[in-house]
């Protein structure tokens, strides 16, 4: 279980209108506010802990790969 500020390895699993899903490296899901593609692999930080209902906000640091665009 990830602390506030600690970073973590990510997928992005899906978006909505606000933002991105994510699929943090220990199967928790957290919510972000980038809109990136799913599949982008993301370097992200917790922000906020899961509070009730809501998932666990988290910052994107870096994008390591992002799905459907090409690299040269």
């Amino acid at each position: 279980d990830y602390d506030v500020f600690d970073s973590c390895l990510g997928i992005i699993s899906s978006r909505s209108g606000n933002g991105s899903f994510i699929e943090l490296d220990n199967g928790e899901t957290a919510f972000c506010y980038n809109d990136l593609r799913a599949g982008t692999k993301v370097l992200c930080s917790i922000l906020r802990p899961a509070i009730g209902a809501k998932r666990k906000l988290v910052s994107i640091d870096s994008i390591i790969y992002e799905q459907g665009v090409l690299s040269y």
